[in-house]
């Protein structure tokens, strides 16, 4: 079995580069793309409201009392529509800059994602599959079960050795006193010919909502880690996740896609 670790961690979405005294502005990029790099996205299928970036205006989806009774995990997928619709860069245009990601008013952002893939790693064109409909994202009814839903994070255009580190960002809203959460992706590992090997779900700590927290709208930014162990965590298929204990409102905002080297 391939090995991963998972944290809540905070994550600033910074790599880590070390800027040259001197260098070009050009220069600088190709260093920091060598060292790592990012992507962020909106393009949730169930984000229909807000803005990636701009807003933390999200589109409620309820984790329902029978998911409750299951043990099942509600995941997120990703849409292309709705990657479209909700990366748009939202800075003006710097044309002296070249460190800056394409400015609002292009289509440039499309099938990648806010910034564009300009902060992507070296030799990486793309970090989210807003499309991808394979196995992976069928339901699951038993053992680890977990909802349909399409697209998944990107590894495959990484290397062995690479730490991915993975932000959800979400509005939660508990509907019941002394709620615990979890957080984290369905992660499924894959051979060679694209079969999936193994199936897990790789969490972090429990976030518990007790007296009060009824009716509240709280802002969640919960980082999950994974480092690339093996050829079949590079073909890996992942989406992000809640469980609870609880019914729950829960609104997907955006996720922050790292890559440290």
């Amino acid at each position: 079995m391939s090995m991963v670790f998972s944290n809540m961690t905070p994550n600033t979405g910074a790599t880590n580069m070390t800027p040259i005294v001197g260098a070009s502005q050009a220069e600088k990029v190709a260093i920091q793309k060598s060292n790592g790099g990012y992507e962020f996205t909106g393009g949730f299928t169930d984000r229909t409201t807000g803005q990636s970036g701009a807003s933390d205006i999200g589109t409620d989806v309820s984790y329902t009392q029978a998911m409750v009774d299951a043990g099942a995990w509600l995941r997120f997928g990703f849409n292309s529509s709705r990657q479209a619709a909700n990366d748009q860069p939202y800075w003006g245009d710097d044309t002296d800059n070249a460190e800056e990601a394409p400015h609002s008013g292009t289509n440039d952002y499309l099938l990648k994602g806010l910034f564009s893939g300009y902060y992507m790693p070296q030799d990486v064109t793309n970090m989210f599959n807003f499309v991808d409909n394979t196995p992976y994202n069928q339901e699951s009814t038993s053992g680890l079960q977990y909802n349909a839903a399409e697209g998944s994070y990107d590894m495959s255009q990484l290397v062995v050795g690479d730490l991915c580190q993975f932000r959800f960002d979400f509005n939660l809203r508990p509907q019941i006193a002394n709620t615990t959460l979890e957080v984290g992706l369905i992660w499924a590992t894959r051979d060679s010919s694209d079969n999936v090997t193994f199936t897990f779900a790789l969490t972090g700590e429990p976030v518990y909502f007790g007296e009060g927290s009824v009716g509240k709208t709280f802002l969640m930014r919960p980082t999950v880690s994974a480092y690339l162990a093996s050829a079949e965590d590079v073909n890996a298929r992942a989406l992000p996740a809640i469980r609870s204990d609880n019914p729950v409102f829960i609104q997907p905002l955006t996720t922050l896609f790292n890559v440290a080297r």
